[in-house]
């Protein structure tokens, strides 16, 4: 009996020590959630509705009469060109300029002087005016748009964000501004002011992009800075001991913390140095590699 009682007590000794080391570890492998890390850029952007800014002179018919346009559009013209004829009467612009045959009724209002004083709500404005127009073309009336000049030297996106996101915005530094179809250009943050709830934000550039002459509103996106590197999730970064870092799975399932350097986050990722950095010391630190497997929602 002693025996029997024995080899029961060994056999469940025997099961509970099996159910701990393989049992336990792989029901809890089901609940615990990894990804893979992959080595990328990572853009810290925001997309913005802007309203665009320059130095503009629109030009309209003295009388009626055909409109033959000898400039074309979009093209850099010297003061006195010949721009348009309207019957018999040639039309000549005074200034160095763009040549744009668009035009809104706000090319006297708004400019470099005045839109330190533009708010949020010229959106709702806009979109209730008649918006861009194309200036008259086949027959013109005396008083008719027929073309406008825009000055290239300088001009300007203004914008609005919550602080937030704002703050990734630094005075003196550059962007890079995408207004769709592959058309981007490099601009500086030339002012970040509070106004109201919100920070308005002005961008100068003296460089044109593809249809730079036919809007005054454009959803835009801004880019600040990229960064090369592991991506991570954002929430799977802990701290131990005061260092960040992250678990890393290996080839056994056993998660190991494993420190990272931080070079950037946007929202929910984050990139991070590959391989190995230098601490603060000089010493190389292991860090994350490109395919190692991460551990999701990580506690530290």
């Amino acid at each position: 009996m002693t025996t029997k009682k024995g080899v029961i007590i060994f056999a469940v000794i025997f099961l509970l020590f099996y159910a701990l080391i393989y049992i336990v570890p792989t029901v809890s492998d089901i609940f615990r959630q990894t990804y893979i890390a992959e080595y990328g850029t990572l853009d810290v952007s925001r997309n913005v509705n802007c309203v665009i800014v320059r130095n503009e002179n629109t030009y309209k018919a003295s009388s009626q009469g055909g409109v033959d346009r000898v400039a074309e559009a979009g093209t850099l013209v010297r003061a006195g060109s010949h721009v348009v004829s309207v019957g018999s009467n040639a039309l000549y612009n005074d200034e160095i300029g763009i040549v744009s045959y668009y035009y809104d009724g706000y090319e006297g209002k708004l400019n470099p002087d005045t839109m330190s004083g533009l708010t949020e709500e010229f959106f709702g404005e806009f979109k209730d005016s008649e918006g861009v127009r194309k200036a008259v073309s086949g027959r013109a009336e005396a008083g008719d748009t027929v073309f406008k000049i825009i000055d290239r030297t300088l001009w300007h996106l203004i914008f609005w964000l919550d602080e937030d996101d704002a703050e990734i915005f630094q005075v003196g530094g550059t962007v890079t501004v995408d207004f769709g179809d592959d058309s981007e250009v490099q601009m500086e943050v030339a002012n970040v002011v509070k106004q109201g709830k919100k920070m308005q934000i002005t961008l100068n550039c003296d460089r044109l992009y593809e249809d730079f002459d036919k809007y005054r509103t454009k959803e835009c996106t801004i880019t600040v800075r990229s960064s090369n590197g592991v991506i991570i999730n954002t929430d799977s970064i802990v701290e131990k001991d005061g260092v960040p870092g992250v678990y890393v799975v290996d080839k056994y399932g056993k998660a190991n913390f494993t420190p990272i350097q931080i070079y950037q986050s946007q929202k929910d990722k984050t990139v991070v140095a590959k391989n190995y950095f230098y601490d603060s010391e000089g010493y190389p630190v292991e860090t994350v590699k490109n395919y190692d497997e991460i551990l999701k929602n990580a506690k530290g």
